[in-house]
């Protein structure tokens, strides 16, 4: 619980961050961090309460942004349930494999933010212009995932003492359940 509340609130202060670096930086050149943290929660942590925060972070951004609420927090849940079904399925414990990871769901994350701006009325733009701000944007998150998947995973490792322990429970067999 602890280190989920205390990536919650690092989510928050890179939305911050990321608000102040777009001032004197292109857009482009600023990695989605919130949404990398997300990758990093579902990698790393992968529970409901991750999830929760997830969202909470999404809707966050929503209201920063000024976007529909709604829209960005539900984008953050499919981003989360995709990075944790891949985790279960391939293994993403590798720097490159989460540097690419992280690649395709920034550029799902940037399609999908397209045409759910589209459904709720605004006009849908795939030009060359958008396309090169996406390509831009899924490197900068090759580049900074692998590092956000490991200040994660610090932070977990840090706080799951703290966390209370699981008791297992005696089956029939003799055999221990969690």
């Amino acid at each position: 619980m602890i280190a989920v509340l205390g990536l919650f609130v690092l989510g928050l202060v890179a939305m911050v961050a990321e608000g102040a670096a777009t001032s004197f930086l292109p857009p482009a050149l600023c990695p989605d961090l919130p949404l990398l943290l997300v990758i990093g929660m579902a990698l790393n942590l992968g529970s409901a309460r991750a999830l929760l925060a997830s969202a909470a972070l999404g809707y966050a951004a929503d209201i920063l942004s000024g976007a529909p609420l709604g829209q960005h927090a539900l984008l953050h849940v499919v981003v989360f349930a995709a990075a944790s079904a891949a985790n279960r399925s391939l293994e993403l414990r590798t720097p490159l494999a989460q540097a690419s990871l992280a690649g395709v769901l920034t550029l799902l994350n940037g399609l999908l933010l397209s045409l759910v701006a589209s459904f709720l009325g605004a006009t849908l733009v795939l030009d060359f212009r958008f396309a090169l701000q996406l390509a831009a944007q899924a490197l900068l998150s090759c580049i900074f995932g692998p590092l956000v998947c490991a200040l994660v995973e610090a932070v977990a490792s840090r706080t799951r003492e703290e966390e209370a322990p699981r008791r297992s429970v005696p089956l029939p067999s003799g055999r221990r359940a969690i």
